[in-house]
């Protein structure tokens, strides 16, 4: 289960999903009705194996449920496009908020988990790195509207698919630069000559 878990936490797995749903049938019902079920058994294999769901998926969850619903029901396509602008919207409007009013870096305290070094990066680093991040998702949030506005479905899948995707890459790999360029370099001891 575990592993199954992995698979499906992986974020191309669901890209793939799309896709398969997508390209051969070009039905946006049975695209909505795929990434519902596909995110429910998410939720439900990380109740089994972890006992708890992540904040991030299942929020991510209770907006695409209604969503996906009201684009079933509807048979429109625009309730679940609208969807991914306000989980990026949320996410950087969190990422904003947690820093101004808790004073807690919620991107800190994530990427800290990957290494103790991490701990040391400057506090100014950090803050300016949270608040590339959370302006990068509230852009790309908009972005996601543009293409709504100007181009059909098939564009609008093709961007989810390219377009969002490099432009997430890009942004956490520039993110992640920025912060690992803030880690103090490590002191070396100097040899002295008798």
């Amino acid at each position: 289960m575990a592993s199954l878990l992995k698979i499906l936490n992986n974020p191309l797995t669901l890209l793939a999903i799309m896709a398969v749903t997508w390209y051969p049938t070009r039905d946006f019902l049975a695209l909505t009705a795929a990434i519902m079920v596909f995110v429910t058994l998410q939720i439900i294999l990380e109740k089994m194996v972890n006992r708890e769901i992540p904040d991030f998926l299942f929020g991510s969850w209770c907006l695409l449920i209604p969503l996906g619903s009201l684009t079933l029901f509807f048979r429109d396509p625009l309730f679940l496009q609208w969807k991914f602008s306000v989980v990026y919207w949320l996410f950087g409007l969190i990422l904003i908020l947690s820093r101004l009013l808790g004073k807690k870096d919620i991107l800190k305290s994530m990427l800290s988990l990957a290494g103790p070094q991490l701990k040391a990066v400057e506090d100014i680093v950090w803050k300016r790195a949270n608040y590339s991040m959370a302006f990068g998702l509230i852009l790309l949030g908009f972005l996601n509207l543009y293409v709504i506005r100007i181009g059909d479905m098939d564009l609008w899948i093709n961007f989810k698919f390219y377009g969002a995707t490099i432009y997430n890459i890009l942004l956490f790999g520039a993110v992640g630069y920025y912060i690992f360029k803030g880690l103090p370099e490590e002191e070396t001891p100097t040899s002295k000559s008798d």
